[in-house]
Protein backbone atom coordinates (compact mmCIF):
# COMPACT_ATOMS: atom_id res chain seq x y z
CA UNK A 1 0.00 0.00 0.00
CA UNK A 2 3.29 2.28 0.05
CA UNK A 3 2.93 2.91 3.53
CA UNK A 4 6.18 4.08 5.42
CA UNK A 5 6.99 3.99 9.36
CA UNK A 6 8.77 7.26 11.33
CA UNK A 7 10.53 4.25 13.57
CA UNK A 8 11.34 0.83 12.52
CA UNK A 9 12.70 -1.26 15.72
CA UNK A 10 14.70 -4.52 15.31
CA UNK A 11 14.81 -7.08 17.73
CA UNK A 12 14.81 -10.48 16.62
CA UNK A 13 17.25 -13.47 15.81
CA UNK A 14 20.50 -12.07 15.30
CA UNK A 15 21.42 -14.26 12.32
CA UNK A 16 18.86 -12.07 10.38
CA UNK A 17 19.73 -8.73 11.12
CA UNK A 18 20.68 -7.20 7.89
CA UNK A 19 18.30 -8.95 5.96
CA UNK A 20 15.78 -6.36 8.48
CA UNK A 21 17.93 -3.76 7.98
CA UNK A 22 17.77 -4.17 3.71
CA UNK A 23 14.34 -4.22 4.19
CA UNK A 24 13.92 -1.33 6.07
CA UNK A 25 15.91 0.28 3.70
CA UNK A 26 14.27 -0.71 0.59
CA UNK A 27 17.78 -2.59 -0.48
CA UNK A 28 17.18 -6.32 -3.00
CA UNK A 29 15.00 -4.15 -4.86
CA UNK A 30 12.23 -3.62 -2.59
CA UNK A 31 10.29 -0.32 -1.59
CA UNK A 32 11.54 0.91 1.44
CA UNK A 33 9.58 0.44 4.56
CA UNK A 34 11.80 3.18 6.40
CA UNK A 35 10.18 7.25 5.71
CA UNK A 36 12.44 9.19 4.64
CA UNK A 37 13.67 11.61 7.54
CA UNK A 38 12.77 7.57 9.64
CA UNK A 39 14.69 6.16 12.21
CA UNK A 40 15.89 2.38 12.81
CA UNK A 41 16.78 1.19 16.29
CA UNK A 42 18.53 -1.87 16.16
CA UNK A 43 18.60 -3.38 19.86
CA UNK A 44 21.30 -5.74 21.71
CA UNK A 45 23.69 -4.47 18.84
CA UNK A 46 26.71 -4.81 21.74
CA UNK A 47 26.25 -8.41 22.12
CA UNK A 48 28.25 -9.42 19.41
CA UNK A 49 31.06 -8.78 22.52
CA UNK A 50 29.59 -11.53 24.71
CA UNK A 51 28.34 -14.60 22.65
CA UNK A 52 31.23 -17.20 22.01
CA UNK A 53 33.57 -17.20 18.84
CA UNK A 54 31.84 -20.08 17.60
CA UNK A 55 28.22 -18.77 17.70
CA UNK A 56 26.60 -17.34 14.56
CA UNK A 57 24.79 -14.48 16.26
CA UNK A 58 28.31 -13.26 16.98
CA UNK A 59 29.29 -13.07 13.22
CA UNK A 60 25.75 -12.00 12.30
CA UNK A 61 25.95 -8.79 14.56
CA UNK A 62 29.48 -8.12 13.92
CA UNK A 63 28.50 -7.95 9.78
CA UNK A 64 25.47 -6.03 10.80
CA UNK A 65 27.21 -3.17 12.24
CA UNK A 66 30.09 -3.53 10.08
CA UNK A 67 27.49 -3.09 7.14
CA UNK A 68 25.63 0.19 8.94
CA UNK A 69 28.80 1.82 9.59
CA UNK A 70 29.92 1.33 6.13
CA UNK A 71 26.66 2.33 4.83
CA UNK A 72 26.89 5.87 3.32
CA UNK A 73 23.17 6.49 2.99
CA UNK A 74 23.18 6.47 7.05
CA UNK A 75 24.65 7.70 10.19
CA UNK A 76 24.49 5.99 13.54
CA UNK A 77 25.03 6.47 17.36
CA UNK A 78 25.41 3.57 19.72
CA UNK A 79 23.54 3.71 22.94
CA UNK A 80 24.97 1.65 25.62
CA UNK A 81 22.12 0.89 27.44
CA UNK A 82 22.91 -3.17 28.17
CA UNK A 83 23.38 -5.14 25.27
CA UNK A 84 23.42 -1.61 23.21
CA UNK A 85 20.88 -0.12 20.75
CA UNK A 86 21.90 1.32 17.36
CA UNK A 87 20.09 4.65 16.24
CA UNK A 88 20.65 4.40 12.04
CA UNK A 89 19.49 7.95 10.66
CA UNK A 90 19.36 9.05 6.79
CA UNK A 91 21.50 11.69 5.67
Amino acid sequence: NGKTFDIIFIDADKDNYLAYYELAMGDRGFRPLLAENGVVLADNTLSALVYDDDDSRRTALHLFNQHVKNDTRVEQAVMTVREGITIISRV
